[in-house]
């Protein structure tokens, strides 16, 4: 019984034995080194190591200071696939074996995009989208609102799933007025991208035109958070009020502009105006007073100062 046992175990030895060996095969070496254009050897380059003899197999390794990368190749009996990368430059992928028991070398020079036209190596090719994104974009700059928004509507067809496109659109519809389009197209970059926060001015515009006074708040609290720098917009959307007499629907507007940024002294005069046609003279008094602190010689201090001279 105890020489069964024993030679069972013997036999579970050697099979574990034959078992390792042929797992391993043959042994080689393969080392390489990644350089630019110039020779100069790229640092954090990856090298990512697959064999379709084994479709789970893959080592990913790094280059180090010196642009150089290595490893032991358990199995030289078959070839290896060695896709070289590295952010900025064009990938390369090579196929190489290397002689049981000896070391192999693969060295790579990478190329950027635009060095390997120049070297004629590649063509460059401008996808339909990108050329529909920079004409429309190019029309509009010159003024061509009609053309930048065909030119845009193309772009989003060509690339529906790029916020880029929708972005754009969405600016050119504004500035067309097209209400309808700046909520469309603008809702549809947000589902996209949702912190485009350059996008919260334009759909507070369009949902005001349109009567969505809901839509109009949320955005406009967007645009106020996103924007502490920008009070100009919300300024000029009170003077548009002011001078149409809605004295009623600039002050609010005006005290959201003094809210992010207290400093901007042509605010607090025209809240201060305001409060005088409201009849919130203590309101009106406080903020005539600060505009004449922030700004002792603007050009609308002789008449804060009558207009307190008067309601002393």
């Amino acid at each position: 019984m105890n020489q069964k046992k024993t030679l069972s175990a013997a036999l579970i030895a050697i099979l574990i034995a034959v078992s390792g060996i042929a797992l391993a095969g043959p042994q080689a070496r393969i080392v390489g080194t990644v350089t630019d254009a110039k020779g100069g050897p790229i640092v954090g380059a990856t090298v990512t190591i697959t064999t379709p003899a084994f479709g789970k197999f893959k080592v990913v390794l790094t280059t180090d200071k010196d642009g150089k990368w290595g490893t032991i190749l358990n199995d030289s009996t078959i070839a290896y696939d060695y896709l070289v990368e590295a952010k900025g430059y064009i990938p390369i992928k090579q196929n190489k074996k290397v002689g049981i028991g000896s070391e192999g070398t693969l060295d790579v020079q990478l190329l950027t995009a635009d060095q390997a036209v120049e070297k004629g190596l590649v063509k460059e090719v401008v996808d339909p989208y990108t050329l529909a994104f920079n004409g429309a974009v190019e029309k509009f700059q010159a003024g061509d609102l009609d053309g930048a928004i065909e030119g845009a509507k193309k772009a989003t067809e060509l690339g529906p799933d790029k916020a880029g496109a929708w972005d754009m659109a969405t600016k050119v519809a504004a500035a067309k007025k097209d209400w309808d389009l700046v909520i469309q197209w603008g809702e549809k970059a947000l589902s996209i991208e949702p912190d485009n926060g350059s996008l919260y001015g334009a759909l507070m515009e369009a949902y005001k035109a349109k009567g969505d006074k809901a839509k109009a708040l949320e955005y406009e609290k967007k645009f106020i958070a996103a924007n502490p720098d920008k009070p100009e917009i919300l300024y000029n959307q009170a003077v548009d009020l002011y001078n149409k007499g809605d004295f009623k629907g600039a002050d609010p507007i005006l005290r959201k502009v003094i809210e992010g940024a207290p400093e901007y002294a042509n605010a607090h005069f025209l809240l201060g105006m305001s409060c005088v046609n409201l009849n919130k003279i203590p309101d009106m008094k406080k903020h005539l007073a600060e505009y004449i602190r922030l700004d002792p010689k603007g050009k609308e201090v002789a008449t804060a100062k009558e207009m307190l001279e008067a309601f002393k």
